[in-house]
């Protein structure tokens, strides 16, 4: 029995949908430590298995957009949910971390299928002025899965190994696996026809040469970088240095990610009152603020767990109005090539995001080295405790942070000037 469109089933199978890149890297980060020790590898290695996942996520991407607007959103996703159950196989049997980042990378190419194509699903059925709205309910009602998952990651960590967290996953995408075989319509009334490379190039230059698209792009790409490199970096500093366990982690998780929750929340009271680039410019000065409520306990030396947490779930509010926000602006702008314009988007959010885990990799490894574990120096003028530093965080992060800012006021100008006409 085939799902309705616009029906209930529908969004929840876009919601399921979409939920694969988060959910695969939110179960997965309580359980980082634990690999280390279990593959005998340094907290930086680990944190490649992160970045290799998004490197995969972003190239994916460039493929699965255009092929779905050639040959159907349908056919694309089923060999995208394949592809992923089998990397996520793979991950569970890696018994070295050189196979695991590797695997990873796989598993990234066939996460952004669900992705992708959930959102030019929800370009094919919806009108462009409903989408702020559905993305808006499909970012809200995506954040329970997000919250809860690093619970339940910590505990199949603690109870059963870090590989438990890839068995979930593999079992989650095969049940969806089924049901979209089962119950999705194609909705693709626009195939475009046989690819060629030129005018696949020539068509996405045209939408980077759109200084709305390109706005929307960069500021959710710079949100991501931020929200990764939190993620990279937090399950070390809280787990490592402050010692909590994987499952108390997974806890502190859910005050983070109610942040976002929260945005989503003002956001959808906002759509309809405040012009999205309004809405992106309040959300990335969040983000400016919630770094440097962080930065100031780092500079005094000062390292609790609300000193992480609290600034965390700042930076999730400000992304949680970022999200559909963007999405819906950017994707909208070209309806006739949806998957295009989602590859290009995704690849953008998700290229930025790894160069962010980059960053903090490469920042609180150097940070933690020079110091010596498990010694306390001296960093950017503060003392900072190795492993876990979050002086090197915040100075990773604010780059990013100062760029979203600058995105979202060259939008609103833009916006601004397109309305007032030649």
């Amino acid at each position: 029995m085939q799902i309705a469109p616009r029906s209930v089933g529908y969004v929840v199978l876009l919601v399921a949908l979409s939920s694969f890149g988060p959910l695969t890297m939110s179960i997965y980060t309580p359980v980082m430590p634990l690999i280390g020790g279990a593959l005998g590898a340094s907290p930086d290695a680990v944190k490649l298995t992160l970045t290799s996942y998004m490197l995969g996520f972003a190239i994916g991407q460039l493929f699965y957009g255009p092929l779905s607007d050639r040959f159907g959103r349908r056919p694309v996703l089923l060999g995208g949910l394949l592809f992923f159950v089998a990397t996520t196989i793979g991950c569970i049997y890696a018994h070295s971390i050189a196979n695991l980042i590797a695997q990873r990378f796989f598993q990234g190419v066939g996460a952004c299928a669900g992705v992708v194509i959930g959102r030019a699903l929800a370009r094919d059925v919806y009108e462009y002025r409903d989408m702020p709205r559905v993305m808006g309910w499909i970012s809200l009602a995506l954040n329970i899965a997000p919250a809860i998952a690093p619970s339940v990651g910590g505990y199949l960590g603690e109870r059963f190994g870090w590989s438990a967290t890839f068995w979930v996953l593999a079992v989650f995408s095969s049940v969806l696996f089924v049901v979209t075989t089962l119950g999705l319509p194609e909705t693709n009334k626009h195939r475009s026809a046989a690819i060629d490379l030129v005018s696949l190039l020539r068509g996405s230059g045209a939408m980077l040469r759109d200084r709305l698209f390109l706005g929307y792009v960069l500021t959710m790409g710079f949100s991501f970088a931020i929200n990764f490199g939190m993620i990279a970096g937090t399950p070390f500093i809280l787990q490592d240095s402050l010692g909590f366990t994987p499952r108390e982690f997974g806890l502190l998780v859910l005050i983070s990610v109610s942040g976002f929750t929260a945005g989503g929340i003002c956001n959808q009271m906002l759509i309809g009152r405040v012009a999205p680039p309004h809405i992106l410019q309040g959300a990335t000065t969040c983000h400016l603020v919630a770094l440097t409520v962080m930065a100031v306990p780092a500079y005094f030396s000062t390292l609790a767990w609300w000193s992480i947490v609290v600034p965390h779930a700042l930076l999730s509010f400000g992304s949680g109005m970022v999200v559909p926000t963007a999405s819906a602006g950017a994707i909208g702008l070209h309806p006739k090539l949806a998957g295009t314009a989602s590859s290009l988007f995704g690849l953008a959010q998700m290229g930025i995001g790894a160069f962010g885990t980059v960053v903090v990799a490469v920042l609180t490894g150097w940070a933690g080295h020079s110091a010596g574990i498990p010694m306390v120096g001296e960093w950017a003028g503060c003392r900072t405790v190795a492993c876990g530093v979050p002086m090197p965080l915040v100075i990773g992060l604010a780059p990013f942070a100062i760029s979203g800012a600058l995105s979202a006021w060259m939008l609103r100008r833009v916006s601004r000037r397109e309305a007032a006409g030649p």
